[in-house]
């Protein structure tokens, strides 16, 4: 994951800075899809033990330290993708047109792209949110890994406990 950029003044050409972006909300979806499957699986897993019968009094008591860890890495990856969508939205509302001057269309209502001042506004808004992003959905990784090993835990609850 890509955290240490820092674009200073006149350093980054535009391009490097949404190409960096880019390489982040990549990455972003990337992890999203990671934490996904880790949850479905645990989900599924989960769903599919329950319906077997109820577990012993332990894993009972281990259920909502395990859903509770689910929904922590569901929403950072929830959040990870409204911060985004937020983010480009806002964009697209404040300027109505587009940030890069290379796009090939014009937008409605407008007949030119940004100037470079207000373009490399957007484009530092737009990678600081990418940043943000990426954190987000790195926690929910995490979160997620930590809680496929929770998952973990309580299988082995719920079988000592003879269910």
């Amino acid at each position: 994951m890509v955290t240490s950029f820092r674009p200073g003044p006149d350093r980054e050409t535009p391009e490097d800075i949404l190409g960096h972006a880019c390489t982040l909300v990549r990455l972003c979806g990337r992890d999203s899809a990671i934490a996904a499957v880790f949850l479905a699986l645990v989900l599924a897993g989960t769903v599919s033990r329950l319906a077997a019968g109820v577990p012993g009094l332990a894993a009972l008591a281990l259920l909502p330290v395990l859903a509770t860890a689910f929904v922590i890495s569901a929403s950072y990856a929830v959040r990870s993708r409204r911060t985004l969508v937020s983010v480009l939205a806002e964009v697209r509302g404040r300027t109505g047109s587009p940030v890069d001057p290379g796009v090939p269309w014009t937008p409605f209502g407008s007949a030119v792209a940004l100037d470079d001042r207000v373009r490399d506004g957007e484009l530092r808004r737009l990678l600081s949110a990418a940043h943000r992003c990426g954190e987000l959905s790195w926690q929910a990784v995490a979160w997620a890994a930590a809680t496929s090993v929770l998952f973990l835990f309580w299988t082995l609850a719920a079988a000592m406990a003879g269910g």
